[in-house]
């Protein structure tokens, strides 16, 4: 198994490593990784980047999609705004964008001769993230996915993984729809990446560590073979207990009463990130989280807000798999 981290090509990484691929190298080799997993932006001279660093690419994720893509313009109007808004989200106003969206970014990941590309399988409107009502189903998520994931991809190059959530899509809960998702896509070469946050949030009443791990090893379990599917797991943690017992209608009547979009972004995004803020799984516990799927690549995927706390994040996982960070 190989041990890699997220690391992306924004403007808050790059500051930290002041753009110096070397600095970056030498940060793997201080925590004992063996590589990243990637988020690229399609704006950055990926020349600079050492193809050997890089083991996977994490694709973007529009998450509000599934209107857009089955050309409901009235939902796409309502829930997006005016065709400039439109253009601004999507980056045009026919749904090809995503297709070509996609594409590309396959494309950089074959130059980079990454291993592996992440494609989350999930839609959620902005409103339903706070309500959890939902008037689309996991199918219909996955179905509308497929489509989009045999249009975009070619048969060659890296390997495709979907990536699970907790909203509308691919959640681990049900196999059949997992196995759907696996055998419908014609890329020859596909499988799984489990985020262990995100298959956390399917069960909102787990409150500790202990209560996480038994979630997950029943998750494993009812997945039967296709377990040996997952190729990669993103090792992080939250605990959603104490903040899903908060008022959830009272936040998203501030959502609904909030004229201004910036602000209204911000509670969004406020909220998404305390249901998963990408904590590093530092219990003992992770590690038996990772034995029991065993998968090819462990990736400590956490959201640090300065340096000094990447270092620490790195260290923490380390420490709960039982590894000791170079000094």
């Amino acid at each position: 198994m190989k041990r890699i981290c997220h690391f992306s090509t924004t403007t808050k990484y790059l500051t930290w490593f002041n753009n110096d691929w070397d600095k970056v190298q030498q940060f793997l080799d201080r925590h004992k990784l063996d590589g990243i997993e990637l988020g690229l932006t399609l704006d950055y001279d990926i020349d600079t980047i050492p193809k050997s660093m890089v083991k996977g690419v994490h694709l973007s994720f529009f998450p509000m999609w599934l209107e857009f893509w089955s050309g409901d313009k009235q939902a796409v109007s309502n829930f997006i705004g005016d065709e400039q808004a439109v253009r601004n989200y999507y980056g045009d106003i026919n749904r090809d964008v995503i297709v070509q969206t996609y594409r590309q970014q396959y494309e950089r990941a074959k130059l980079l001769e990454a291993e592996y590309v992440v494609f989350h399988v999930c839609h959620i409107r902005p409103e339903d993230s706070f309500s959890w009502q939902f008037s689309y189903s996991n199918l219909d998520v996955i179905r509308a996915a497929i489509e989009i994931i045999n249009e975009a991809f070619d048969h060659s190059g890296p390997k495709i993984l979907f990536e699970n959530l907790w909203w509308p899509g691919l959640t681990f809960l049900d196999k059949s729809e997992a196995q759907l998702l696996l055998d419908s896509v014609a890329h020859p070469n596909r499988g799984f990446v489990m985020d262990i946050s995100h298959a956390i949030l399917t069960n909102p009443k787990i409150a500790n560590e202990q209560m996480a791990f038994n979630h997950i090893r029943q998750l494993v379990a009812s997945l039967g073979d296709l377990v040996h599917h997952i190729d990669a797991i993103h090792l992080n943690k939250t605990l959603p207990f104490h903040y899903m017992r908060q008022n959830q209608s009272f936040k998203l009547d501030r959502f609904n009463c909030e004229s201004d979009s910036v602000k209204q972004k911000k509670l969004l995004m406020d909220h998404v990130n305390k249901l998963d803020p990408h904590e590093p799984f530092n219990h003992p516990l992770a590690k038996d989280i990772v034995d029991l799927i065993n998968p090819k690549f462990c990736v400590y995927e956490t959201n640090p807000q300065t340096i000094n706390e990447l270092n620490y994040f790195m260290k923490q996982q380390n420490i709960a798999l039982g590894i000791s960070s170079n000094q």
